[in-house]
């Protein structure tokens, strides 16, 4: 199976508006332009929801680049993470991925049109990985361009390496792996090893050098965090003071990881779980072999260690 990226995450919450506000004013996201399934219109008349990003069912969409969304935040009273959305070229390798899953003796569902509206999308299937997440694979978005972040971001790393990565507690570490990499074709990047079947494991996509990242530090899932990644350092730091400014949980420090190079902080976010911000990620290709570290990080990062991800995330079998 070849996936191209991370294309969007939705995320759940009892109040996604404060997401909205976080999202907005520290970490530079825009609110969408208009959300998936509203109608556009004629050229230049604004209606529906008028750029606020937030949907009739109180669901909020958020605009990183060229994309109508990237990330929705729905309405629900147990945080975490609702779905990820993971892109194919077109519809011939969509029909391919599901006779891979088939053949794999995976339950997938294909995507009903009201379903293709939600996240603007042409095609669409979803399957559940071991860890109960909802993983949906699509092809075909909405561009409307005109990104423009509130907190003057200069920009978000996306494009052909998709919007970021996703940190996701599993607890299995091995069924995660297999899903990941023998059914859906990732590959592992390096990985850091707490203790028997205790790690993080880093698996890449494309030339980002992971778009997940599977940890396993007890016998639960969680969301740990997704990776926002800015254009250039200094947006780094101004998403920091930011952050100190609303008086938001800095969980890890500043610092730089030591498998790829990002310098980055973590966040808590209103729903619980962290938010990685970061700048100068290493890029990968065909040639690169996977290593062990003994260290996660060159310098900082405080605050990120196995006990503290295990007793931060919000679990999501609670």
């Amino acid at each position: 199976m070849d996936i191209r990226g991370l294309g969007y995450v939705g995320l759940q919450g009892p109040e996604p508006k404060a997401w909205l506000d976080f999202a907005t004013n520290v970490c530079g996201l825009m609110p969408a332009r208009k959300v998936p399934g509203e109608a556009w219109g004629l050229p230049g008349v604004d209606a529906g929801t008028a750029g606020t990003g937030v949907a009739a069912d109180g669901s909020v969409y958020l605009k990183m680049d060229d994309w109508q969304w990237r990330i929705a935040v729905h309405p629900d009273e147990r945080p975490g993470l609702r779905y990820l959305g993971l892109e194919v070229r077109g519809p011939e390798e969509l029909e391919g991925a599901a006779a891979e899953l088939e053949g794999a003796g995976q339950a997938a569902e294909w995507a009903s049109e009201a379903e293709l509206e939600s996240r603007a999308v042409h095609g669409m299937l979803s399957v559940s990985d071991p860890a109960g997440n909802r993983v949906e694979l699509f092809h075909g978005v909405t561009q409307d361009r005109k990104f423009a972040s509130p907190a003057g971001v200069s920009r978000f790393v996306t494009g052909s390496i998709g919007m970021g990565h996703v940190g996701l507690v599993v607890p299995d570490i091995q069924q995660a792996r297999d899903f990941y990499c023998e059914l859906l074709g990732f590959r592992l990047s390096d990985y850091v090893s707490f203790g028997p079947d205790q790690g993080v494991w880093f698996l890449h996509c494309n030339e980002r050098h992971h778009t997940v990242a599977l940890c396993r530090v007890g016998d639960f899932a969680a969301l740990h965090h997704i990776l926002l990644e800015v254009g250039e350092i200094d947006d780094v730091g101004c998403a920091h003071d930011r952050a100190l400014a609303a008086g938001l949980p800095i969980t890890t420090s500043l610092g730089r990881h030591a498998n790829d190079r990002m310098l980055s902080f973590y966040v808590k976010s209103p729903l619980g779980f962290d938010v990685e911000i970061g700048s100068g990620g290493m890029l990968v290709d065909e040639r690169w072999t996977p290593n062990q570290f003994v260290e996660g990080d060159v310098w900082g990062h405080v605050g990120l260690t196995a006990e503290a991800m295990g007793a931060a995330v919000p679990k999501t079998d609670e």
